[in-house]
C-alpha cells in the first residue's frame, strides 16, 4: 500500500553527529503535531553516528540512509530536498531542540498564512552561548521582501517551516570551495521570491553552542579566504534577485545596493569579512566583479541600455557641453557683479587722492 504523504518533511543532515544527534531525535519525537516524518541522512559513511541513530528507526516515521562519500553539510541538504517532500519542509540540525509543540504552533500560523513560504520562532542559545537568534517578519511585495533580506541577512527562517512550493522554484543550494559559508543566505533569497517569511514572536527553537558548531570554521580563516566567501554572498544575491526583477532599472539599483551590503561597513549588520577602508571596500567591490566573471555571470550586470548606447555618449557630451556653458556664464557674471562692487571704492580712492 502506498504511504500518504505527511504534512511535514524533516531532513536530518549529519556528519560527527553522536554527543548530540540522541537528544534532537527524542525532541521530535516528542512533538504534539504527530503528522510527520524524518529522514535521517548520514554524511561519509559515518557509522559510529549512524549507530545512535539505529533505536529511533523503530518509529515508523523515521527513516535513515547513510551516504558513502561526504557530501558536506550543503550536498547532504540538497539531497535531501531532492526527495519526495510533504507541504512543508523542515531543515533540522542535528544539535539543535525546540519545544514539544514547535510543529503544532507553526503548522497553525503557516495554514492562516498560505502565502507565507516560511514560518518560524525566536531562537534561543544555550550551552557556552547566551542571547537569541531573532528576524522580523519580511512582508510586502517581492522586491520589498528581497531588500529587507539583504539588509538583515538572518539565516533565522531555515530553522522553521518551509512551504514545499517555495522550496521547488528556489532550487539547490549553489556550491563553492569555502564550504558554501554564505549559501544559506543566498538561497533564503530565492525562497523568499515565492512569498513572505512569517516570525512567531516567541521562543520555541534552541541552539546548543558548542565547539563543532558550523559557523565557528571560519572564525581562524585568512583575511584572503574570508574576503573570497565573502564575494559569493554578491555573485549569489545577484543570481537570486535577478530573475524578478522587471526593468532595468530595477537591476541597476539591487547590483549598486548588494555591492553596497557587501563592501560598505554600517552598524548593525553582520560581515565575514569587514573593508575597513575606502581602499579595503573599492579592492573587496573589484574582487567581486571578478569572482562574477569566474562563475560565468557577467551577463547579471545589464546595465539600463541608454548606458550601452552610442546615444548615451551624445546625451552625456550635450551635457557636458550645457553645463560648461552655464559655468561660463557664472564665471562673467561674476566678474561683472565684482567690478560693479569696486566701482564706489575707486571714485572714493579718486576723490581723496588715495592712489
Amino acid at each position: 500500500m502506498k504511504r500518504l504523504t505527511p504534512t511535514i518533511t524533516v531532513g536530518m543532515p549529519v556528519y560527527n553527529g553522536t554527543k548530540y544527534i540522541e537528544g534532537a531525535l527524542k525532541c521530535l519525537q516528542q512533538q504534539t503535531f504527530r503528522d510527520f516524518e524524518v529522514i535521517i541522512s548520514v554524511d561519509g559513511n559515518d557509522l559510529a553516528t549512524a549507530e545512535k541513530c539505529r533505536p529511533f528507526l523503530d518509529d515508523n516515521r523515521f527513516r535513515m540512509i547513510v551516504h558513502q562519500e561526504r557530501l558536506d553539510w550543503f550536498g547532504n541538504l540538497n539531497w535531501l530536498l531532492k526527495q519526495p517532500l510533504g507541504e512543508f519542509f523542515c531543515y533540522r540540525q542535528h544539535d539543535d531542540t525546540t519545544t514539544a509543540d514547535f510543529f503544532e504552533r507553526l503548522v497553525r500560523t503557516a495554514w492562516e498564512k498560505p502565502d507565507a513560504a516560511a514560518v518560524y520562532a525566536d531562537c534561543k542559545w544555550m550551552g557556552g552561548r547566551t542571547g537569541m537568534d531573532i528576524a522580523a517578519s519580511i512582508e510586502g511585495d517581492t522586491l520589498h521582501r528581497l531588500r529587507q533580506h539583504i539588509e538583515q541577512k538572518e539565516p533565522v527562517a531555515v530553522r522553521g517551516l518551509l512551504r514545499r512550493d517555495a522550496i521547488r522554484q528556489a532550487g539547490l543550494i549553489r556550491a563553492d570551495e569555502y564550504r558554501g559559508l554564505s549559501e544559506i543566505f543566498v538561497w533564503l533569497a530565492k525562497v523568499l521570491r515565492w512569498g513572505s517569511f512569517i516570525r512567531i514572536p516567541e521562543t520555541l527553537y534552541y541552539r546548543l553552542d558548542h565547539e563543532e558548531n558550523y559557523h565557528k570554521q571560519w572564525f581562524e580563516w585568512p583575511d584572503e579566504r574570508k574576503r573570497g566567501s565573502w564575494t559569493t554572498l554578491y555573485t549569489g544575491l545577484l543570481e537570486a534577485v535577478m530573475p524578478v526583477c522587471s526593468t532595468a532599472e530595477e537591476r541597476f539599483f539591487f547590483h549598486q545596493f548588494i555591492l553596497d551590503r557587501i563592501a560598505v561597513i554600517r552598524p548593525n549588520q553582520s560581515y565575514h569579512y569587514l573593508a575597513h577602508s575606502p581602499h579595503a571596500g573599492g579592492s573587496l567591490m573589484i574582487e567581486c566583479l571578478q569572482r562574477l566573471a569566474t562563475e560565468g555571470s557577467m551577463h547579471l550586470l545589464e546595465l539600463p541600455a541608454i548606458l550601452q548606447s552610442n546615444e548615451y555618449d551624445r546625451a552625456l557630451s550635450a551635457e557636458i557641453k550645457t553645463l560648461r556653458e552655464k559655468n561660463s556664464k557664472l564665471e562673467a557674471d561674476l566678474l561683472a557683479f565684482r567690478r560693479e562692487q569696486m566701482r564706489p571704492r575707486e571714485k572714493i580712492r579718486r576723490f581723496f587722492g588715495i592712489r
